[in-house]
């Protein structure tokens, strides 16, 4: 490869440098249009008509198929079925969330007791409160007639806040088990 000084003085004056390799290559168009975004562009793939139309119509069979499996193969949930009895202990009364926040006394031992009244044993267990803080016991099951009390501060949302006793009073509980044939029950109790 020459310098253009080089060719300058090899050529003689008056005339131009010869452009470099690289510049050369732009009189051939193919090999130019080979190399350019432009034509790897072109040469993508091309969703057609009939290939529109499989993918349409998969995105539109393949969430009722799945559905309908998930139904048919889950085991049935049993609203009301579930045999408990709740009880809250440490809890202040009513007319503790009638005075000021900032004045209300910390209650750190609140706690809800779930007994389970029924003849099976729960296993999977969420307890939420108010619809919106739950704990789940998935390790250890209920037996019959044996009772389990959760701290209220323990009680998690789905954005990571705990329930503040304090600023928010208990008003209702749902509880979510399994039973031993599989099946899911629930129990549902205002305070």
């Amino acid at each position: 490869v020459k310098t253009p000084a080089a060719s300058c003085d090899s050529a003689g004056a008056g005339q131009l440098p010869a452009p470099p390799d690289g510049l050369q290559n732009m009189n051939h168009s193919q090999t130019y249009l080979s190399n350019s975004p432009s034509s790897k562009v072109r040469s993508a793939p091309v969703l057609t008509r009939r290939g529109l139309t499989t993918l349409l119509a998969l995105m539109c069979f393949v969430p009722v198929i799945t559905i309908s499996w998930l139904q048919l193969t889950m085991p049935p949930v049993r609203p009301g079925e579930l045999k408990a009895e709740v009880a809250l202990q440490s809890v202040p009364p009513a007319s503790y969330y009638e005075l000021p926040t900032d004045q209300r006394t910390p209650m750190p031992l609140a706690t809800i007791i779930v007994k389970n009244t029924g003849d099976e044993p729960w296993t999977h267990i969420n307890v939420r409160i108010n619809r919106n803080y739950q704990i789940y016991e998935h390790n250890v099951p209920l037996q019959p007639g044996q009772a389990r009390g959760f701290l209220l501060d323990r009680f998690v949302s789905r954005t990571g806040s705990t329930l503040n006793i304090r600023a928010e009073r208990p008003k209702d509980v749902e509880i979510y088990a399994r039973l031993p044939d599989g099946s899911r029950a629930t129990f549902e109790q205002d305070f």
